[in-house]
């Protein structure tokens, strides 16, 4: 079961992207994308089960180091793409690339896994402009990714397919240069049929501040929080060491080198969990808004 967990929490941890970022919607024509890096390196998680380690008994939940001197090592590269169809309604996807590694002194080699993995698509609707920006999003992820059940391997995909509906509500206070933004969402996790396995639906909820420090520079704070249920295994045994939960507090600072492009730069630090690892998390990323099909000037 301790293997069987770090298949799981790579993919968990890094598939929160910029798609559903906001309730705000982009202009009709204009595409967005971004190309973001992520990088963890850590001896530690959150223990996913009640365990011996280090001479005590560490309940799940309680951050520790891993067993045998193990360590994990997880990067990763995302494309995203959003289109604004119209005024109220965008389109998006997000593409992750993974390249993750685990060792301790038990294995003669790591192991690691580099590939594709699940992809994600997804609509939102803004529904009311004033006086808050309010939106419903929809999104599914796709098993595009390579899920192979090889005892101690490290997937890059995740093997079935998952729906989620989330509603975001922002607020800018203009003419301060602020925002406040804040979402919540239900993801509906479906069966992986390779291994008959449900891996458990998950509540998600985020909130952020941000705002321009000087005409170039932009900061951004943000609170995430991801909350797992058990997963069901061989027809419906509960397997409650699958519980996925994770805090994270991130801060990011913005650099715009142009009107359409930015360099982003920033750090996910972790608060608590269960059956995720500990740390914090490296990440720099490029944007630029493309206008195409937008008025000149615009």
């Amino acid at each position: 079961m301790r293997v069987h967990a770090y298949r799981c929490i790579a993919l968990l941890v890094l598939c929160v992207g910029d798609l559903s970022a906001g309730a705000w919607t982009l202009p009709k024509g204009v595409a967005w994308t971004k190309l973001s890096y992520f990088s963890q390196q850590t001896r530690e998680w959150y223990s996913a089960h009640r365990q011996w380690v280090a001479g005590e008994i560490v309940d799940p939940g309680v951050r520790t180091r891993y067993n045998f001197e193990g360590r994990y090592d997880s990067h990763a590269a995302f494309f995203e793409a959003v289109y604004g169809a119209s005024e109220r309604l965008d389109i998006g996807v997000q593409i992750p690339y993974f390249a993750q590694r685990y060792a301790d002194q038990t294995r003669d080699q790591s192991l690691s896994a580099t590939g594709l993995g699940d992809v994600r698509a997804t609509v939102k609707l803004r529904l009311v402009e004033r006086p808050l920006v309010f939106a419903v999003q929809g999104g599914v992820k796709m098993p595009t990714g390579d899920f192979r059940n090889v005892d101690g391997l490290i997937p890059v995909g995740e093997g079935q397919w998952d729906v989620d509906v989330a509603f975001a509500a922002g607020r800018s206070f203009w003419p301060r240069a602020l925002y406040a933004n804040a979402e919540g969402g239900y993801r509906l996790r479906r069966t992986n049929g390779q291994i008959d396995r449900d891996p458990g639906d998950e509540w998600f909820c985020s909130a952020e501040v941000g705002g321009r420090l000087t005409p170039r520079v932009r900061l951004m704070g943000k609170f995430e929080l991801l909350h797992g249920g058990p997963a069901r295994e061989f027809g419906g045994i509960v397997n409650r060491s699958q519980i996925k939960r994770i805090r994270y507090a991130a801060a990011v600072v913005y650099l715009d080198i142009s009107a359409r492009t930015a360099l982003e730069a920033g750090a996910r630090f972790s608060l608590g969990g269960r059956n995720y690892p500990a740390g914090t998390q490296w990440i720099v990323a490029l944007t630029r808004d493309w206008r195409v099909g937008a008025e000149k000037g615009e």
